[in-house]
């Protein structure tokens, strides 16, 4: 329990505990979705895995370029090759992946965090949370105790207020922002601000920092542990469900 530095990113997500994307599964979805979601290794998982090596860890063996596609035998042969946290990305990905990270590092702002010197970098964080009894864990991006911010990288399609704020509440990016301070908290850290970098994945490749809201960042807390609630009573009770009960009605939408 505590802070743990130098822990692969294979290992983390291998160890038990409650992260964000449980507690957004639970919320977004269901219990049934939460415990029957396997982790994934999708192209867009892929390319984000990629951005975060090569901005957070600066490592570029950690990206593999692979050849232009993946329905290759040479493609096949070095996935089953790769070492621990690599990540192996078709030609094109490879060369998306490094105009990514030169977007966001021509951003001054981003740069600046980015290349902070008091940056620490992805640490995994594991706590017993004394509210809903749950074993919680995350692993930040990046934080700056002295600013008393975390910071999260996202890749998207639209980095613009607009744009990412409608991505923010589709995939509940909000709730992770809480989880996050609420974790470090938790194990001592004086975080009260969470900044997400959201960087284009299409050309010109931009990059923007968006703080949350005090206002998003209580209403999303709430929400985070309601939603812990709902797990630990599931968890005790070994009762998950199968979905959303019997029926539904589909209500006119407002924005019609």
């Amino acid at each position: 329990m505590g802070i743990v530095t130098g822990m692969s990113n294979e290992v983390y997500h291998s160890t038990s505990g409650i992260s964000s994307t449980a507690v957004k599964s639970v919320y977004k979805k269901s219990l049934a979705h939460w415990k029957g979601e396997k982790r994934v290794q999708s192209a867009a998982f892929a390319m984000g895995t990629a951005v975060h090596a090569l901005l957070l860890e600066e490592d570029r063996e950690l990206v593999i370029k692979g050849p232009k596609t993946k329905k290759s035998k040479a493609f096949e042969e070095m996935q089953s090759s790769l070492k621990e946290d690599q990540v192996l990305l078709t030609e094109v990905e490879y060369n998306v992946a490094n105009r990514i990270a030169k977007g966001a590092l021509e951003n001054e702002n981003c740069k600046k965090v980015l290349r902070h010197k008091e940056r620490k970098n992805e640490v995994s964080i594991f706590v017993d949370d004394p509210r809903s009894g749950l074993t919680l864990k995350t692993r930040p991006d990046l934080y700056i105790e002295s600013e008393n911010t975390v910071y999260d990288v996202k890749t998207t399609l639209d980095a613009s207020p607009a744009g990412f704020s409608k991505e923010c509440f589709r995939y509940a990016y909000d709730i992770q922002s809480a989880f996050y301070i609420y974790v470090c908290n938790l194990v001592g850290l004086d975080i009260k601000e969470f900044t997400f970098i959201a960087c284009e994945k299409a050309s010109p490749y931009l990059s923007h920092m968006h703080v949350v809201s005090p206002e998003l960042l209580n209403h999303a807390t709430e929400r985070m542990h309601r939603t812990l609630d709902k797990i630990a009573l599931a968890s005790e009770k070994n009762e998950y469900g199968t979905g959303w009960g019997s029926c539904s009605i589909l209500e006119l939408p407002k924005w019609l």
